[in-house]
């Protein structure tokens, strides 16, 4: 049976930290603080390693010191050597060699190393953990972490920037609120992360947390406009957001306060405004609302991946951070939510068009006459508001209307209208624009170039009557023109006045053509 293969990876054994008091502590707290950290590092084999913190990037300042404890009795001295010193963190002006970790390179050969740790941060997102990898590994791990990281910070920019641009505009409030709260996270992560200090040179990060409560803020307000609650609907809903608002404003209060304490601030903000979005979410999708219950959906599964990012133990994985779970959590909720937005966007943008729609069928239906489909009086004296000048009004009143309805039939009258309106609609086409005032009353607006084809066409109107069974069926005829009238009641009352001089002289004509007649 062949012994079983010794293991070539590296080692970090007994791993103690002491605090700034100089006592012994199991767990680095999260409230921050100076510590000094001491470990023992096995190496079996020469290679270049990488040491760095699992669990966390939220570190301001670190320095590694790395001695060497097993030497050659021809090299042995009182006290151990100084291998290497490594300094960096979010703070510390020094470059990172890999894309947002911490990770310091070395190379080792075999044997048995003591490893300082010194440490100092306002606070910890998580208890940071050393790890030591070979240089192949690490990278091929820490490439996919920040790949992903960037890309998810990316999403995050490119949302923020949408939503702010539509929420300049007016009357887009929720836009704006959502726009807050992607710009707090993308603010906070980016800190968090290192990307502020790998890319802007930016060291300092001591109330990064402080706009995170700001978009916890932001995200209760988005709702409370999203899910449409306020004093007047929904006013118990309305009520619970003012709470849990107080709330997060007396966390930030707290947070300025006590800057050590602003990530568990931070930390108790998003448990506040996820339970409520589940609440309001529930409460609302039992009432059938499909916008409460894909909101719902987003909220569920955001809380179910929050569940990663808020533990603060350390864990045996070294790819992820907890920063980074927290940026995958927040990421797939705002594309979520975006998408549950541009849902309502065009869920109001469809229901606009309807009204939009409607609006115009029932303004088509106030500007129309219901008997011959052609615009009525309330069509014409809007057109005469906007009359140019060289316009020209022509009214006209048909006669022998009552005598028709009288012999025939008031349908018959009804035919008649249909009839003489159609034509003459037909036959002015471009030239002109026929309207019904009421009863035998008729409109005709045009160019003063046209009144002579518009009298044309009235005859050729009168003649297709007659055709029609329809004898002795005219229309009088009154004609003003824009420039002879200051306002629109001046030219109605000269087009009428014109219009009855104009049947009285037809009405005498036709009497003296009686008595004339032998």
């Amino acid at each position: 049976m062949m012994p079983p293969v010794a293991s070539t990876a590296p080692a970090l054994l007994g791993t103690t930290c002491i605090s700034q008091q100089g006592m012994l502590i199991a767990s680095i707290p999260l409230q921050g603080g100076k510590f000094v950290c001491q470990s023992v590092l096995k190496i079996t084999r020469a290679n270049q390693y990488v040491i760095d913190f699992k669990n966390t990037s939220t570190i301001a300042r670190f320095q590694h010191e790395i001695f060497e404890e097993t030497l050659p009795e021809s090299k042995a001295i009182e006290k151990p050597a100084l291998l290497a010193l490594m300094k960096g963190g979010l703070s510390s002006p020094e470059r990172n060699p890999f894309l947002l970790r911490h990770g310091r390179i070395i190379s080792l050969n075999p044997g048995t190393y003591r490893l300082i740790t010194w440490l100092q941060s306002p606070y910890y997102l998580a208890q940071p953990a050393l790890f030591i990898s070979d240089l192949a590994n690490y990278q091929q791990q820490t490439n996919i972490s920040a790949a992903i990281s960037l890309l998810l910070l990316g999403i995050l920019l490119g949302l923020f920037i949408y939503y702010a641009t539509i929420g300049i505009l007016p009357g887009h409030f929720t836009e704006r609120l959502y726009a807050t709260f992607l710009f707090g996270n993308l603010v906070f992560h980016a800190a968090a992360l290192g990307a502020f200090n790998q890319f802007f040179d930016w060291h300092w990060f001591y109330l990064t947390g402080l706009p995170l409560l700001i978009a916890n803020l932001a995200y209760v307000n988005f709702v409370c406009h999203l899910l449409g609650i306020n004093q007047y609907h929904r006013p118990r809903l309305y009520r619970f957001s003012l709470i849990i608002n107080s709330l997060l404003i007396a966390l930030i209060i707290l947070g300025m306060i006590f800057p050590n304490w602003m990530l568990d601030m931070s930390r108790i903000g998003i448990v506040l405004f996820i339970g409520f979005g589940l609440a309001c979410g529930l409460r609302l999708s039992l009432q059938r609302q499909i916008v409460a219950q894909l909101y719902l959906l987003a909220t569920v599964g955001f809380g179910l991946l929050a569940i990663l990012a808020i533990p603060t133990e350390k864990t045996s994985q070294q790819t992820f951070t907890t920063e980074q779970f927290g940026l995958f959590a927040v990421t797939l909720h705002t594309i979520l939510l975006s998408l549950l937005v541009a849902y309502k966007i065009s869920r109001l943008h469809h229901e606009k068009e309807q009204m939009l729609v409607e609006l115009q069928n029932t303004r088509s239906l106030a500007l129309t006459d219901r008997l011959t489909g052609i615009p009525n009086r309330h069509a014409l004296e809007n057109k005469l508001l906007q009359l140019p000048r060289h316009g020209c009004l022509m009214f006209l009143d048909m006669d022998n209307l009552k005598q028709v309805n009288d012999h025939f039939g008031h349908e018959t009258g009804d035919q008649l209208l249909t009839l003489f309106s159609q034509i003459l609609a037909n036959k002015l086409s471009e030239h002109g624009q026929l309207y019904r005032l009421g009863g035998d009353e008729f409109a005709i607006l045009c160019h003063e170039d046209d009144v002579e084809w518009c009298q044309h066409q009235l005859e050729y109107t009168h003649l297709q009557l007659h055709k029609e069974g329809f004898a002795g069926v005219g229309a009088s005829l009154g004609v003003v023109f824009a420039h002879e009238a200051s306002n629109t009641e001046a030219l109605l009352r000269i087009a009428d006045k014109r219009m009855y001089e104009n049947k009285r002289t037809r009405k005498n004509r036709k009497e003296m053509l009686q008595v004339l007649r032998p």
